[in-house]
């Protein structure tokens, strides 16, 4: 309702009482302050001079109620998809998310050894600047809140002529915001909770803008294959591919020990998520421990029987051999564009740069992705498979 409907309905009811000449501007100056200024506002607004309760249910007058509605109920599920992701897919989408903004030369760093370090970028203007900046992605929950002790590791571990970023999904303490700002010391800027959700809806990270603008969450980038049901794509194909604990270099090692858990064992699907979470350090949620054990099950190696899990006879083949083309073979009959990747590069005469992969892989497959995730995991395994390597300039063929 518009300012100046909320005030002929309080007149009519004798809620209010004016002599004023614009009441309708005294109840819209009110409605603003109270908005801007009351963190307990029972008020939003919803479109140009219109106003709403929090808590309205019924948008049939306003279909920009209807829409913010459903932003912000996007909003909430995309903090709740982003502390259920792996620690290094995190970093994936704030990496994700600076290029976005226009940072280049985005890379994730190595797990060990990264000295607090998790993103590196420059940020470029006009030509004329540029930035090296190093960030930290601290995916934590509301109430951990970032302390100044961090922005003073940050800048124990940056060079001379970088500046540093902190993100995370909680906020930061009154000494972490002063300390950021200290003079005579490398700047750290600082991104909370609530700026890091803008920020992937103005930049579309993460959601996908329909197209009454009303925002959905972008399943690919945050499903985990929780369930039994797997997403297909052409040729009957697993859409996604995920990750595995225990360091971008050891996916294949890690995935050797869950076969030989699952060779050796009868296990249930809760005795293999309670195994991720006793073997690795940074598994500490049962829901991102279920999207690891979906891994093997997408690539054709591992299915559940009677609530048993068993190796398939692709499994059972590639636990005995170790062979690394039988498994090349296996995931590239399972996973959606595995196997033409690796041809893509193989074909080209120049390493290539995963935002031509993403091209390539948009314009030949029943695909439309927003971000480089899927990419960047597929290449992951091409690397840890020994298929692919990385060098300046992009991916290669080994």
């Amino acid at each position: 309702m518009s300012a100046k409907e909320i005030t002929e309905i309080a007149l009519n009811i004798e809620l209010i009482d004016t002599s004023g000449a614009t009441p309708e501007a005294t109840m819209a100056a009110q409605l603003y302050t109270d908005i801007n200024k009351n963190s307990t506002t029972q008020f939003k607004k919803v479109g140009r001079g219109k106003f709403a309760l929090k808590k309205q249910t019924e948008s049939a007058k306003s279909p920009l109620l209807a829409i913010q509605n459903q932003n912000e109920l996007v909003k909430h599920k995309l903090i709740e998809r982003i502390h259920n992701m792996d620690p290094f897919q995190f970093e994936y989408l704030v990496a994700e998310l600076l290029r976005k903004i226009g940072y280049e030369n985005v890379e994730v760093t190595k797990r060990s050894g990264d000295k607090g370090i998790d993103v590196t970028a420059n940020l470029t203007v006009s030509g004329l600047t540029n930035v090296k900046t190093v960030i930290q992605a601290k995916r934590y929950k509301r109430g951990n809140n970032i302390s100044g002790k961090y922005i003073t590791q940050l800048r124990g571990s940056a060079e001379v002529d970088q500046r540093g970023l902190i993100i995370t999904t909680s906020d930061f303490t009154k000494d972490a915001i002063i300390e950021s700002k200290a003079q005579n010391k490398m700047p750290v800027a600082l991104v909370n909770g609530e700026k890091l959700i803008n920020l992937l809806f103005t930049y579309k990270v993460g959601v996908k803008e329909e197209t009454v603008s009303v925002y959905s969450i972008d399943s690919e980038l945050f499903e985990n294959e929780l369930s039994d049901s797997i997403i297909k794509g052409i040729e009957n194909k697993n859409r996604s591919i995920w990750p595995l604990p225990g360091g971008i270099y050891s996916y294949v090692e890690t995935l050797y020990l869950l076969l030989e858990k699952i060779n050796n064992t009868k296990s249930k699907r809760n005795d293999l998520v309670k195994w991720f979470v006793e073997s690795f350090d940074n598994v500490t949620s049962t829901k991102t421990a279920n999207g690891y054990l979906n891994v093997p099950k997408s690539m054709g190696l591992i299915d559940f029987k009677n609530s048993i899990c068993k190796l398939t006879d692709a499994g059972s083949l590639y636990y005995k051999s170790e062979d690394l083309d039988f498994l090349f073979k296996t995931i590239s009959t399972n996973i959606l564009a595995f196997e033409d990747i690796y041809e893509f590069l193989l074909s080209s005469s120049e390493p290539k740069l995963d935002q031509e992969i993403l091209e390539f892989v948009n314009e030949n497959f029943d695909v439309n992705w927003s971000t480089l995730a899927q990419v960047n995991f597929r290449l992951l395994w091409l690397i840890n498979i020994g298929k692919v390597k990385k060098k300046d300039g992009g991916y290669t063929v080994k």
